[in-house]
């Protein structure tokens, strides 16, 4: 950093990503920043982030807190910390990337997030989703119930939790990742899905499934039969060896 603060007034983006540095970093001096990667080090803190900064990249790190974000930032990848908590974000941030951390809630998600990665924290619920939200993956985490799912939601990653039912699904989702939890039955699927993956569950039946649907893996869960699959299908996966899934697929092909 010290070489660059000769240069700071116009430095527009930063890439120092995997340089092995340990402590924290102050940007007060970089007021024309836009992109910031420091990615991949042991970083403790980010002080003083300019008002122009739109895109932060700050995974891998040992960062614990990310306070006073700017208020211009459009994308924050802060994977791979040791965050808790995310209750200041910017009303401009439309991408947000915070899994692997120690985050328990997360309230007051800004209304333009279209993509949200928070796999693998330890949150209870997720209840205030945002209007436009496309992308919605919470896979990991402690979660019951997901009913109150934005309209918008194209693509949902929900595996590994504590979800007992999705009843209350979008009709715009395409794909749906629901694998690890204790669902028992899936009965009012979006007529657009093309991707199901509901591994490891409880379901007894899987009557009505969307004629869209392309590929499905239901894999260890307590089914007898599968009638009515849809003509559409490409992909089955049923069984509970693994050992026995690719004649399966086969045989399925073949009719």
């Amino acid at each position: 950093m010290d070489v660059l603060e000769e240069f700071a007034d116009n430095v527009i983006e930063i890439d120092i990503s995997y340089r092995n540095i340990k402590e924290t970093l102050d940007f007060s001096k970089f007021t024309k920043l836009t992109k910031l990667d420091c990615s991949g080090n042991q970083i403790t803190g980010l002080n003083n982030l300019p008002k122009s900064l739109i895109e932060l990249n700050c995974d891998n790190n040992k960062i614990t807190k990310l306070d006073n974000l700017p208020s211009l930032l459009i994308t924050l990848d802060c994977h791979d910390n040791k965050i808790t908590s995310l209750d200041n974000l910017p009303n401009s941030l439309i991408e947000l990337y915070c899994d692997n951390n120690q985050i328990t809630k997360l309230n007051n998600l800004p209304n333009l997030l279209i993509v949200l990665n928070c796999n693998n924290n330890e949150i209870t619920s997720l209840d205030s989703l945002p209007n436009l939200l496309n992308v919605l993956c919470c896979s990991g985490n402690l979660i019951i119930n997901l009913d109150f799912l934005p309209s918008s939601l194209n693509k949902l990653n929900c595996y590994d939790n504590q979800i007992t039912s999705l009843d209350c699904l979008p009709s715009s989702l395409n794909k749906l990742y629901c694998d690890n939890n204790q669902i028992t039955s899936l009965d009012c699927l979006p007529n657009s899905l093309i991707v199901l993956s509901c591994h490891d569950n409880q379901i007894t039946s899987l009557d009505c499934l969307p004629s869209s649907l392309i590929e499905l893996n239901c894999a260890f869960n307590h089914i007898t039969s599968l009638n009515n699959l849809p003509n559409s299908l490409i992909l089955l996966y049923c069984d509970t060896t693994v050992k026995n899934y690719d004649n399966l697929i086969k045989k399925y092909n073949k009719n």
